[in-house]
């Protein structure tokens, strides 16, 4: 398949993660340098990876703070300036930045923070596929804020991202199929495999194969916390069945900022995460978003 034609959906999953913060505001904002979050650094790892959307599964009440200070588009950065082109801004491309959030029918059913990244994938297919089939996305790439390490390290593995081949980075062996929330590719048929499994192994409100009435509905119910065990699952679960074959790139250090003690590590640690370079990497959002951005009516 051509890399022109080739569509890599990049995920950023938000909603339901089990965080050890006690912060006023969600912890994807917490900065890693001067007006560049976590949340902004996730967006650059899709972007160097080459996505060309960018999907962020985040709850109802957080988008509209995520919204200003992310956008609508960020720039790809390996095309923002090209030195020897003739026209140095002729080939800049802009990533659109999506937002979606968990399906209201899987809430406190099997919303587990590894079910919000199978969410993100469905959504981007689906808005995909009643546009055009031809711009369904052939592979999807993960990208975890809190998991820091620089995003530009993908820039050299770009041409392996847009292939079908899977692409996992790990950290001493250890990557997403071991828990560790670390960036990662996986197929449609993973997506559709996982989605079934989870599916498969999670219980609902009855009791399976239990009492019936005489219409056949059940009416033996599951004791209340053996319900819905889906919302329960660890990410490595919910990925269980994803491909062992795969690209991978093992990290010689990462931080896992899931609490506020790792983020913290990062701080103390001599490891910067720089944003980049450029003034205008990100395009702030073109539409307003509230009555008190329109102009005052003038008084008569």
């Amino acid at each position: 398949m051509s890399s022109a034609a080739f569509h890599l959906a990049g995920i950023i999953p938000l909603s339901t993660i089990p965080l050890a913060y006690n912060t006023p505001y969600h912890p994807c904002m917490l900065p890693l340098d001067d007006d560049y979050l976590m949340i902004h650094r996730s967006i650059m790892e899709c972007a160097w990876a080459g996505c060309e959307t960018i999907w962020i599964v985040a709850d109802m009440d957080v988008q509209p703070i995520l919204k200003k200070v992310i956008g609508d588009y960020v720039y790809d950065p390996v095309n923002y300036y090209r030195y020897h082109d003739p026209d140095k801004f002729a080939k800049r491309n802009k990533i659109p930045i999506y937002f979606t959030t968990m399906d209201v029918r899987n809430r406190n059913k099997r919303d587990s923070y590894g079910w919000s990244i199978i969410e993100g994938a469905y959504m981007a297919y689906r808005v995909s596929n009643r546009m055009s089939k031809w711009i369904i996305p052939d592979m999807y790439y993960v990208s975890f804020p809190w998991s820091l390490y620089p995003p530009e390290m993908l820039r050299e593995h770009r041409k392996s991202l847009s292939t079908t081949k899977r692409f996992r980075i790990t950290a001493n062996g250890e990557g997403i199929k071991e828990g560790k929330m670390l960036g990662f590719s996986f197929t449609q048929e993973d997506f559709i495999n996982c989605r079934a499994w989870v599916r498969k192994n999670g219980t609902g409100a009855y009791v399976p194969g239990g009492k019936k009435d005489d219409r056949g509905i059940p009416i033996e119910i599951l004791p209340a916390g053996e319900r819905y065990s889906g919302r329960y699952f660890e990410i490595d679960q919910v990925f269980c069945e994803l491909g062992d074959e795969a690209s991978i790139v093992d990290l010689d250090y990462y931080f896992d900022a899931t609490s506020f003690e790792g983020y913290r590590k990062w701080i103390q640690s001599e490891v910067e995460i720089k944003k980049p370079a450029v003034k205008r990497w990100i395009e702030p959002s073109r539409y307003k978003k509230s009555l008190f951005e329109f102009d005052e009516i003038p008084e008569e």
